[in-house]
C-alpha cells in the first residue's frame, strides 16, 4: 500500500498542535518535540485505511518506555509504548477525528538538559488521504505539577500508570470542548524544582527546556494549580512567591483572565485566598469540598480525577 509520510514541518502545516511543541534534532533527525505530558496533535483524516505513528524511544534508557495515546472519533484512547514503534492503526476510509497525546513518562527522563522528551519522527497515512487541521475554538492554558500532568493516576508504576488523557485537565477539556495547553512538570512548584532536571515554575513557565524559549499562543484563560510541592517552604516565603508568580503569569499572558485553584491537598489555602484578593483578574476556585480519592494521598486516582474534572468544568462554566 502506497503511503504518504509527514515529517515534523509537514505535521505542523497540516495538523493542529495543542500544547508546547518545537522542532528539535534528536539522533541527528528533526523531530516534533515536547517535554510536556498532555501535549496534543489533532486533525481530520479522510480516505486513509491506516495511520502510522513513529516516535523515537527517547526516555532515559534506565527507565520505563514513554507512552503516547491515540483517540479516534472521541472513542477509547489506545496507548502505545515508544519502545515499540512504529505503530499502525487500522481505519475505515471515512472521515475521522484523530487525536495523538503524550500521556506517560518517568521522573528519570532528563527532559530539561539531556533532550529526553517526546520525539515524534513522522506520521504516515495512505497516499490518497486528505488531512485537514481543526480550528482552535476554546484555548485554555493550565499551569501546574504532576497532578496537572496526569501522573500516578492508575497506580504506582511510572509512565505506565500515568494518564494525561484521563486526569482532571483532560476530563474538564472534554466536557467543555477546550483545547488545553499544559505547562506542568512532576514534583515542581513555584519555589521547588521538579524532577528530570526541571527548574521551578518561574523558569519553566516560558521555556520548554534549558535551551528552548517558548512564547504562548493566544489563550482565553489561564488556570493555575500549583503549590503543593512547595509545602516544605516556610509560609512567609511562599506568601511572597505566590503573588510574584501570578504577576509573572500576567506579564506573559497579557490581559488574560486567570483562575487559581487551591491545591487539592489544601496546602497554603489561606495564602491562596488572601493572594487572590490582591488581583482584579484572578478568580479563586475552592476545592476543600471536592472529597477526591487518591492513589497515594496526594495524586487523584482515576475516580478522583474524573470527579475533579467534573467539579472544575462546573466551576469554569459558572465563572465564564
Amino acid at each position: 500500500m502506497a503511503t504518504n509520510q509527514l515529517l515534523p514541518s509537514q505535521i505542523i502545516d497540516q495538523t493542529t498542535l495543542i500544547g508546547r511543541w518545537t522542532i528539535k534534532s534528536i539522533h541527528h533527525t528533526d523531530t516534533l518535540y515536547s517535554t510536556n505530558l498532555g501535549s496534543l496533535i489533532k486533525f481530520n483524516l479522510t480516505n486513509s485505511t491506516a495511520l502510522t505513528i513513529d516516535f523515537f524511544n527517547n526516555g532515559n534508557p534506565f527507565g520505563p518506555s514513554q507512552i503516547v495515546a491515540v483517540r479516534i472519533d472521541h472513542q477509547i484512547w489506545q496507548r502505545f509504548m515508544t519502545n515499540q514503534m512504529p505503530q499502525v492503526i487500522t481505519l475505515t476510509p471515512n472521515q475521522h477525528l484523530i487525536e495523538l497525546m503524550l500521556v506517560g513518562n518517568s521522573d528519570l527522563d532528563e527532559v530539561w538538559s539531556e533532550n529526553q522528551g517526546f520525539a515524534l519522527k513522522s506520521i504516515s497515512v495512505t497516499s490518497s488521504a486528505v488531512i485537514t487541521p481543526i480550528a482552535i475554538i476554546r484555548p485554555v492554558t493550565f499551569i501546574g505539577d504532576s497532578i496537572t500532568s496526569g501522573c500516578w493516576i492508575n497506580g504506582n508504576h511510572a509512565a505506565f500508570d500515568y494518564a494525561a488523557e484521563a486526569n482532571y485537565v483532560a476530563v474538564c477539556a472534554d466536557q467543555l470542548n477546550l483545547d488545553a495547553t499544559r505547562i506542568s512538570y512532576s514534583a515542581a512548584g513555584i519555589l521547588k524544582p521538579g524532577t528530570g532536571g526541571v527548574p521551578n515554575a518561574t523558569t519553566f513557565l516560558d521555556h520548554i527546556d534549558e535551551t528552548t524559549k517558548w512564547q504562548p499562543t493566544q489563550t482565553s484563560l489561564v488556570v493555575i494549580n500549583i503549590g503543593v510541592n512547595d509545602r516544605r517552604f516556610e509560609r512567609n516565603i511562599f506568601a511572597h512567591a505566590l503573588p510574584a508568580f501570578i504577576t509573572q503569569v500576567q506579564k506573559l499572558f497579557l490581559q488574560t483572565p486567570i483562575v487559581m485553584l487551591i491545591p487539592f491537598s489544601q496546602t497554603f489555602a489561606p495564602i491562596f485566598r488572601q493572594t487572590a484578593k490582591q488581583f482584579t483578574n484572578v478568580q479563586l476556585i475552592e476545592t476543600k469540598d471536592w472529597h477526591l480519592s487518591y492513589t497515594d494521598g496526594l495524586h487523584p486516582d482515576a475516580n478522583g480525577s474524573q470527579l475533579a474534572g467534573n467539579y472544575l468544568a462546573k466551576s469554569l462554566q459558572q465563572l465564564y
